[in-house]
């Protein structure tokens, strides 16, 4: 299933860190964060503060309250801006803000570029300890100095206008335009399909499966964001678009039948919460997960926003777990 290289919804290009949205959340005090009129939004799901898990915190980390976490909020319903309100959102968003009610300290969120996370991340003085954005844990993201720790399950989905042409399987996609977020697997995948790296450069020794089928290759449109990505697809200049499930999911939900899913999801893999080797923050975080597992806390956030699907057990939850087993988890593409 999953591919050494692959980066999944990892986007881990290098820039400027663009933060655009910011929600402070008050853990230490009760404070719940974000409405919850807007359909999915936070039903208040505020653990108490734990006193044990708290105890894990490394030193260096208490001492920098808020703590800074960040997410790139284009990823409705995992995480999104609130058109109406500026918020944060999402399910991403509930968890993090959870996580920092177990650890009773408070916490910024901001909303930043995917590619530009991890960067952020491992500079010298990181401008963030966590990252929630739907990443999937990959050995390069590890060999660059992160880690994961598994906290839900995701597989990749194919979009397709309403009338529009059929997909079943990624070599329906020969001949045709896929709409997909830059630095995504589906983003790999999609050229990964055509024996190419993302941009194009190929993949020395690798097989071009279009042409093997006697099709003409793919023309893959990668965006910034996925919003851009949905909006070529619902305007026609993609004939298809990519995503993972929950996000896939969601978007028929919003479109009213304007477009719908095809195929299977495939590839299914686990989500991360990103941290430094060096942070110490993979116990904290680790027993926060298992602990809003084992209370109910996880399951009432993942319902509240219809994705409980991916739900995993405490049991799962672990550090660079970059593999699941289960029906769905066949690679996407063949191997490249």
């Amino acid at each position: 299933m999953e591919k050494s290289r692959r980066p999944s919804r990892s986007r881990a290009g290098f820039g400027l860190v663009g933060t655009s949205f910011v929600a402070v959340l008050a853990a230490a005090c009760g404070g719940g964060g974000g409405s919850s009129s807007a359909p999915g939004a936070s039903a208040g799901v505020n653990p108490p503060a734990q006193a044990s898990i708290a105890a894990e915190l490394p030193k260096a980390i208490k001492d920098n309250v808020p703590l800074q976490i960040a997410t790139d909020a284009t990823y409705e319903p995992n995480e999104f801006v609130d058109v109406d309100t500026g918020e944060l959102k999402g399910w991403d968003v509930d968890l993090a803000k959870a996580i920092c009610h177990v650890w009773g300290v408070t916490c910024t969120i901001s909303n930043v570029t995917f590619g530009d996370i991890i960067p952020a991340m491992l500079e010298a003085k990181p401008k963030y300890v966590l990252s929630l954005s739907s990443f999937t844990p990959t050995e390069a993201r590890e060999m660059k100095g992160i880690d994961f720790v598994t906290y839900y399950k995701a597989g990749e989905s194919w979009l397709v206008k309403t009338g529009g042409p059929s997909i079943s399987k990624a070599t329906d996609l020969c001949g045709h335009s896929v709409a997909v977020e830059s630095t995504t697997t589906e983003e790999s995948d999609a050229y990964g399909l055509i024996g190419q790296m993302p941009g194009g450069e190929a993949i020395s020794g690798d097989t071009d499966n279009c042409k093997a089928a006697g099709k003409a290759d793919v023309t893959v449109q990668s965006f910034d964001t996925q919003t851009e990505a949905d909006a070529a697809l619902l305007s026609g200049r993609s004939d298809f678009g990519w995503a993972d499930s929950p996000v896939a999911g969601f978007q028929v939900k919003l479109k009213n039948g304007q477009i719908k899913l095809a195929g299977s999801p495939c590839g299914v893999a686990p989500y991360g919460i990103a941290m430094t080797h060096a942070s110490g923050l993979q116990q904290a975080v680790s027993d926060a997960v298992k602990y809003m597992i084992d209370h109910g806390y996880y399951k009432k956030i993942l319902d509240n926003w219809n994705v409980g699907s991916g739900a995993i057990t405490s049991a799962d939850v672990g550090v660079n777990g970059n593999s699941i087993t289960g029906a769905g988890t066949e690679a996407c593409v063949p191997a490249y």
